[in-house]
């Protein structure tokens, strides 16, 4: 039987307004996108090989079934930028020594989130 490695990952999320989706998502990832090969589809590289893309534009948006969540160094700081753009992020819920994270959700309701590793392994935040 043939082996398969995995090499990288690619997450699409689907939203509506090109403008609004574009700058919900540049300020949830706190920069501007590494790609736009489309007017309606763009591009972050998260970390080396793991993509978050976006497809704008999109009619009748059904959420995702799963929830993306982004780690980020400081999950209070990160929660005060989220706030200076009008993102409200929830509660930050702790499990000691392992994760911090807050939940939110972007304006078309697909399910969000940010965590900071708290030193312990974070098995899919």
């Amino acid at each position: 039987m043939a082996e398969m490695t995995v090499r990288g990952l690619t997450i699409a999320v689907h939203v509506g307004d090109r403008e609004k989706g574009l700058a919900f998502y540049c300020a949830l990832i706190g920069r501007d996108p590494d790609l736009g090969p489309d007017p309606d589809f763009y591009e972050w590289e998260i970390s080396p090989g793991a993509w978050l893309q976006l497809a704008t534009g999109r009619e009748q948006i059904a959420p995702s079934s799963f929830r993306l969540r982004l780690q980020v160094e400081d999950i209070e700081a990160a929660r005060q930028v989220l706030m200076s753009h009008g993102i409200e992020p929830g509660p930050t819920k702790k499990l000691p020594s392992l994760v911090a994270f807050a939940n939110l959700s972007d304006p078309w309701g697909n399910p969000l989130g940010i965590y900071q590793d708290l030193g312990g392994v974070v098995p899919g935040a």
